[in-house]
């Protein structure tokens, strides 16, 4: 639950006049009905987004002042305050930041200004896992735990994803012309997302994969990228919020979220060879600055050159594109509906299971540009190789 709070105060110094203030903050805590806490397992993200403001950050950015990096990283709020049941943080509106319009999704120009600071931030990993790896490992490896994707949530998960798997197959059965070709897309998608090992697959791909395995955003999608534009409009900042649920796994799970949900697949034709490359320079720029390049380094540098760097990250990319498919289950229906079809997740009491095990349950009504941008996934993916 997020409040927006004003706070007003009187700074009285020493033999000057009282000076009021005001300032805006964003409140972050648990919803009080423990039973959605349980439905939405509100405890353990939160206990995760904690962790990420308190822990992981902190000891990135300590990494990144201590290498003297010219242009460090800064795309996250302030933490003012945090404890395991609140979160206070600066409120980003004030300052002039704003968030883009979900159904339209980003652009070209927004893509590659959260890529660069996605690279920015996962260079601080793969770097501090180079110069500092045993402080890595405890303080930032360890803080974050996977919260969606584990052995334990399959059972609860499971009827949620079977109405998501199912509107998902009709939406694309409904948008292909029927032909051979439809069969061997459909055939595809639902080897992946149609039977019971499909959240097995989920978790794999989840699973940290050395040695590239960074500090993830885990949930990069447009709704949690806000943007401070100048006067005629050019990008100056990007600040990444909602860490809830951050893991610790492939930046090309980031990657694939952010490209494959956030964006169409008329965007990615032209733009996709240009988003991968522009994050590849960008970490290879911030990674080159913190000393991982250093010829004194290559036999404990996992990427001893750029170019090697590079192929791992296709490699990973690779792997990683279902994930993207995983995710659209869901995402992409939130993407695309409008306000007033969204299921309200706290004020109603029909999102529980009818096995009544808190599990939550809903139906996305979707539509045809929700059919469309599943489509034109599900067929990327076939094409490219990627299912």
């Amino acid at each position: 639950m997020m409040y927006r709070v004003k706070v007003h105060g009187t700074t009285t110094l020493p033999d000057c006049e009282p000076e009021s203030w005001t300032r805006s903050i964003i409140c972050k805590c648990l919803p009080q009905n423990t039973a959605k806490r349980q439905a939405f397992k509100s405890d353990a993200l939160f206990k995760n987004e904690i962790a990420v403001y308190t822990q992981a950050l902190p000891a990135l950015l300590a990494f990144q002042a201590s290498r003297g990096v010219k242009a460090p990283f800064r795309a996250i709020p302030r933490c003012l305050f945090a404890r395991k049941d609140m979160l206070i943080l600066e409120d980003l509106k004030p300052l002039g930041f704003e968030m883009v319009d979900r159904k339209t999704g980003l652009d070209a120009s927004h893509c590659l200004a959260v890529l660069r600071s996605l690279a920015q931030l996962h260079a601080l990993s793969l770097a501090m896992k180079i110069h500092e790896k045993e402080r890595f490992q405890l303080v930032v490896a360890s803080s974050v735990q996977e919260a969606l994707f584990v052995d334990e949530n399959e059972a609860w998960y499971r009827n949620y994803y079977r109405t998501a798997t199912r509107n998902a197959i009709a939406m694309v059965q409904s948008a292909l012309a029927p032909d051979q070709k439809r069969d061997s897309y459909l055939q595809k998608m639902q080897e992946f997302v149609g039977d019971n090992s499909f959240f097995s697959r989920m978790i794999s791909l989840v699973a940290p994969h050395e040695p590239l395995a960074v500090l993830c955003h885990g949930d990069c999608w447009t709704n949690n990228v806000l943007f401070r534009y100048s006067e005629t409009g050019d990008i100056l900042e990007v600040c990444l919020i909602d860490f809830q649920l951050a893991r610790y796994g492939s930046p090309a799970l980031d990657l694939a979220n952010l490209l494959y949900i956030c964006t169409t697949g008329e965007l990615r034709s032209s733009y996709m060879q240009k988003f991968l490359e522009s994050y590849r320079s960008t970490l290879v720029e911030t990674l080159s600055e913190l000393g991982c390049f250093d010829p004194d380094l290559v036999k404990s540098t996992p990427f001893a050159s750029p170019n090697i760097l590079g192929e791992m990250l296709h490699a990973e990319m690779r792997r990683c594109g279902p994930f993207a498919l995983g995710l659209a289950l869901d995402m992409i229906p939130i993407c695309t509906c409008d306000s007033e079809q969204a299921p309200d997740m706290y004020d109603k009491e029909d999102t529980q299971s009818p096995e009544g095990n808190n599990t939550p349950v809903w139906s996305w009504n979707w539509n045809d540009a929700c059919a469309k941008k599943m489509t034109e996934l599900v067929m990327e993916l076939v094409d490219h190789g990627g299912l």
